[in-house]
């Protein structure tokens, strides 16, 4: 069964370069920083943020920004939904 994404039509980066979420390769650390603060911004006003942040986590995306977060995060954010689950 295909997963409901109908929520990217109003997602707030339709129509912003994607290079914006995902970074070339050998991308320099401080460059990845500024990029990824850029993609945080975009996010941050959008209203579909948390199904997309939900999409990442549920699919295990591995690269870009979803739902403002980076790959770093969305594994912290993975982890501790995880946990709250276990301890319910």
């Amino acid at each position: 069964m295909a997963a409901d994404v109908s929520w990217q039509a109003r997602a707030r980066c339709g129509g912003v370069a994607a290079a914006l979420f995902f970074g070339p390769d050998g991308e320099r650390p401080a460059e990845r920083e500024i990029r990824e603060v850029r993609a945080a911004a975009v996010c941050a006003r959008c209203p579909v943020r948390a199904q997309c942040l939900d999409y990442a986590l549920r699919h295990s995306i591995k690269h870009g920004i979803w739902g403002g977060l980076n790959p770093e995060q969305r594994a912290r954010e993975r982890r501790r939904r995880a946990g709250r689950s276990h301890a319910a």
